[in-house]
């Protein structure tokens, strides 16, 4: 039986792609997905959402695509992965069929989800929001080995893990990216547009959804607390700036 005190181990595989778990119950959808994911260096499985927490605690993949559907049970399954502290670091990115509504997008975003893809018409712009999930989740490779900290916050770059006044924060890719960035530029203002550009990863054409950086920002706020999440200042029109 596996448990949280009991975590099943990791399979070993031959293969050294970096593995992306996906459930898509549509076969013909996941037949278009597949190669675009694995043309960037990725494997790709197709689990069942029944399997899903089992195969991600076991295989610790680096990456879970989720079909949103329209009966709820995927953002259940998000909440579920992101309150696991074995499952609660891998990016979750959702995928949706239908059109997109605020409500449900920030339904995702609340369950945890690490992003929202809504699936185009043009299977050319579908390969460029995976590429653009999948680049943005790829961890940097010259992180430097101090940590980032100031006044009752410290930040290990390399575990990705985030002390509150000794105490461990949880956050999503995004809200620990945001957290960089808003550190390594602290007293400095950040634009929204750099905001969207680098911890997004659209390309610089890309209009700028002010919404969705106000929405993470708002939330990374609230995990750090009243007297840290006061220090990350709005300036309307511009972006943030972390003070001192």
């Amino acid at each position: 039986m596996i448990s949280e005190s009991n975590p099943i181990p990791a399979f070993r595989t031959q293969t050294t792609k970096k593995l992306v778990l996906m459930v898509e119950p549509d076969p013909s959808f996941a037949k278009i997905l597949r190669p675009l994911i694995e043309t960037n260096g990725f494997q790709v499985t197709i689990v069942a959402p029944g399997d899903l927490l089992v195969q991600t605690k076991a295989r610790q993949p680096y990456l879970i695509l989720l079909n949103l559907g329209n009966d709820g049970s995927a953002l259940t399954l998000c909440a579920e992965l992101k309150s696991s502290p074995y499952t609660s670091s891998i990016p979750v990115v959702l995928l949706s069929r239908g059109l997109a509504d605020e409500e449900t997008e920030l339904q995702g975003y609340s369950q945890g989800a690490d992003d929202y893809i809504v699936q185009p018409a043009s299977e050319e712009l579908l390969r460029a929001r995976i590429r653009a999930s999948l680049r943005r989740y790829s961890p940097p490779a010259d992180l430097p080995d101090a940590d980032l900290q100031m006044e009752g916050l410290i930040l290990d770059l390399r575990a990705r893990k985030v002390f509150v006044n000794s105490a461990p924060v949880a956050l999503t890719r995004k809200e620990f990216d945001l957290l960089v960035t808003f550190l390594r530029r602290r007293g400095q203002v950040v634009y929204t547009t750099h905001l969207y550009h680098t911890v997004w990863g659209y390309g610089e054409s890309a209009p700028v959804d002010s919404h969705t950086v106000k929405v993470h920002v708002s939330s990374l706020r609230s995990k750090l607390g009243p007297e840290l999440g006061k220090k990350i200042v709005n300036l309307p029109g511009l972006g943030y700036r972390l003070d001192n």
